[in-house]
């Protein structure tokens, strides 16, 4: 069976603050983990790292943005991804991480957010470049240290193949496919019929105009 991982979208990006200078602060939900149990999602201003796992019968991810204030809040979705990605794939949320699991999860983390909207393709060279990390920043961020390179991953090849692709409607194509991601994301999570709905919707997208 299929798993994907079910990031939901991002609620807001919340102003804390009045005025042209309101922070943003991004929240998070919907991850579950290879269970089809849902991974809570905590707000914990004591946690060192910017987000960390908790195993057992409750998983849950918790975050702190106020670690490494230099990430932008895609560098921070894209984290949180990753380690929502840990829990749908089923790998070690504990010390015996390997870098082979954190590429995996990597690209699958990847894999969702472009899926949902939530990153475009356009970025992921900005991205990589903000989650190049000191020996020191390794300590507050999901290891182990890499290099962490986007560009490998197959999910983000064929979707760049998808996306500039020549093709006389390309706009209408791009909103058909938008039209199929906001279906899935509106969709029972963790429910494989509806990820078969998405692809048999994606497929039709080069014969028909978006509906």
């Amino acid at each position: 069976m299929r798993r994907k991982l079910m990031l939901g979208a991002v609620i807001a990006q919340l102003c804390v603050a009045g005025g042209a200078f309101a922070e943003e602060q991004t929240s998070y939900h919907g991850c579950t983990d290879s269970a089809g149990r849902a991974v809570a999602a905590v707000s914990d201003p004591a946690l060192d790292q910017v987000v960390a796992s908790l195993s057992g019968a409750a998983p849950a991810i918790r975050y702190n943005e106020a670690v490494l204030p230099r990430l932008t809040p895609e560098s921070r979705l894209f984290l949180f991804a990753h380690e929502c990605a840990r829990h749908n794939l089923g790998l070690p949320l504990d010390g015996n991480r390997t870098e082979g699991d954190a590429r995996r999860a990597d690209c699958h983390g990847l894999e969702s957010l472009l899926r949902s909207g939530l990153l475009d393709a356009g970025r992921i060279d900005a991205l990589e470049r903000e989650l190049q990390f000191s020996a020191e920043e390794w300590e507050r961020v999901p290891g182990p240290p890499r290099t962490v390179t986007l560009r490998t991953c197959a999910t983000l090849n064929a979707v760049e193949h998808l996306l500039t692709r020549p093709t006389r409607a390309k706009p209408e194509w791009n909103a058909c496919v938008r039209g199929c991601g906001e279906r899935l994301w509106s969709c029972a999570p963790h429910n494989v019929a509806c990820e078969d709905a998405y692809d048999r919707c994606v497929s039709l997208c080069d014969f028909r105009s978006p509906p």
